[in-house]
């Protein structure tokens, strides 16, 4: 029994590293994150009505490998009231609740990288497609991730797992937070950073 779980371990770690061989890690200082995407994406200019009935602008990144697309969404929440802020990831998922109404939803829980709080989610599609979705605030800035994936294919850790938030130097930022939700940023690597 050691043995297969060995050969599958293998296994997974070969189809990892072929199917992740020709990513690259993406960064915009200017929207303050970087990414493993498949290829270079391609940038358009979105805009969307909040909760609250603000204008967000928002840049929209997209990248495809095969029969895969992967999507990154910057919302500009800087002019928006604390309220929307605050809820913002809250309505992203609400929204995509009600798109994907006919698919089935496989996860739906608080998320966080590097300490920053969000939220994901999971759906499968009819066709069998499913949808990773992971949404993340960091100063009235909304990050949104979607992996959009065909069906029998592995999910897309790679993706989902490499997003970094940058502050103004365009370093990584980190925090430790304690049981009351108050953040203390450290330095990746540091001495009690968890």
């Amino acid at each position: 029994m050691h043995r297969v779980g060995i050969v599958l371990a293998a296994l997974v770690a070969l189809t990892t590293a072929a199917f992740a061989q020709d990513w690259i890690e993406f960064t915009d200082k200017a929207e303050m994150f970087s990414v493993n995407l498949p290829e270079q994406p391609k940038i358009e200019d979105v805009t969307m009505e909040s909760e609250y009935g603000a204008m967000l602008t928002g840049k929209k990144y997209t990248a495809n490998q095969r029969n895969n697309h992967y999507y990154v969404t910057v919302w500009n929440y800087l002019d928006a009231e604390v309220t929307d802020v605050r809820g913002s990831y809250a309505y992203l998922a609400h929204l995509f609740r009600e798109r994907e109404k006919g698919s089935e939803l496989t996860y739906d829980a608080f998320a966080q990288i590097d300490r920053i709080e969000g939220h994901q989610l999971q759906f499968t599609r009819p066709d069998k497609r499913r949808l990773f979705i992971a949404i993340h605030l960091h100063k009235s800035r909304l990050y949104v991730l979607e992996a959009d994936v065909a069906a029998g294919q592995p999910p897309p850790a790679l993706f989902q797992a490499s997003l970094s938030i940058l502050d103004e130097e365009g370093r990584g930022v980190r925090y430790n937070i304690d049981a009351d939700g108050n953040r203390t940023r450290v330095l990746r690597g540091a001495a009690g950073a968890q």
